[in-house]
């Protein structure tokens, strides 16, 4: 799986801890983990300027149109 922009082990601010990786994996639902990791794909690819949410909402809509007919 993606690695997390910061580093899990390192609080996300002084007040604030982020969940570990594997405490994660642990506890989420195998669907849960599913949509984690595609939150956190798209985030990557949306920040890192390979496609625009609007290019994604694209693609999306396409999917969909072609699998709910």
């Amino acid at each position: 799986m993606a690695t997390a922009l910061t580093n899990s082990r390192k609080p996300e601010s002084k007040d604030k801890e982020l969940i570990g990786f594997e405490d994660a994996v642990e506890r989420l639902s195998r669907d849960d983990r599913f949509r984690a990791t595609v939150y956190a794909m798209n985030t990557l690819l949306v920040q890192k300027g390979i496609y625009s949410p609007d290019e994604f909402e694209l693609q999306f809509r396409q999917f969909a149109q072609k699998h709910l007919k």
